[in-house]
């Protein structure tokens, strides 16, 4: 019977241990997402490089820039891995940036788009959406 509990006690820690990994993997690719959202909202043109694949660098930057010299924030931004496949994870965010134009706020929501997310040299990095 004790043989039996320490059986069982193994395969839940290996469980959990599991689960916690897979969990890390889907954050790293979600984080990658929400840290371009941060780039544009600081205008942070530099951090690019860290964040786009560099078949999507170009265009990453051109949304960046859509964004300079206006005054940009963050509202209750989250994102999530909706599919992770190894090497290619699928990211929706909730939120939205909201500019200042002069006297005037618009907001670009976040939902509906479907961020594709890649592993390019070991790194989860933006690819499109």
């Amino acid at each position: 019977m004790k043989q039996r509990r320490i059986g069982l006690l193994f395969c839940f820690v290996i469980f959990v241990c599991s689960a916690c990994t897979g969990s890390s993997k889907d954050s790293d690719a979600s984080k990658v997402v929400e840290s371009f959202y941060q780039a544009i909202v600081k205008q942070e043109r530099d951090q690019v490089g860290t964040i786009a694949c560099a078949a999507w660098e170009k265009t990453a930057l051109r949304e960046i820039d859509a964004f300079m010299g206006v005054k940009t924030e963050l509202s209750d931004v989250s994102c999530s891995v909706k599919e992770n496949s190894g090497e290619t994870a699928s990211v929706v965010c909730t939120g939205k940036i909201a500019a200042s134009y002069g006297n005037e706020v618009i907001d670009f929501p976040l939902e509906g788009k479907i961020h594709t997310v890649v592993k390019e040299q070991g790194e989860w990095r933006l690819c499109g959406y």
